[in-house]
């Protein structure tokens, strides 16, 4: 899960490092993140881990650092499957 959430670090967000130089709780603000970086990051770990995000971990410690993201994924839900080909009532 380490490697995978690196992955994803260095795909949506620029740090001033590489994520694989990261330790578990390396603060990624004091690395360069951003807000929206964070948003970024979070809405990739939920596609990546297909997982939901509870609405009270969108929050600033949640993408603090790498150990706070799995904290997050082994909280969160899985998500919702798509509903593919549902019509609606007219």
């Amino acid at each position: 899960m380490f490697s995978a959430i690196q992955t994803i670090i260095d795909r949506e967000v620029d740090l001033t490092i590489p994520a694989t130089d990261l330790t578990p709780r390396a603060d990624l603000y004091a690395l360069g993140l951003t807000s929206f970086g964070a948003i970024r990051l979070l809405v990739a770990i939920e596609r990546a881990f297909k997982v939901e995000l509870p609405r009270e971990m969108l929050k600033r410690e949640t993408a603090a650092s790498i150990a706070a993201i799995v904290t997050a994924i082994q909280a969160a839900k899985p998500a919702p499957a798509p509903t593919v080909g549902m019509r609606l009532a007219a």
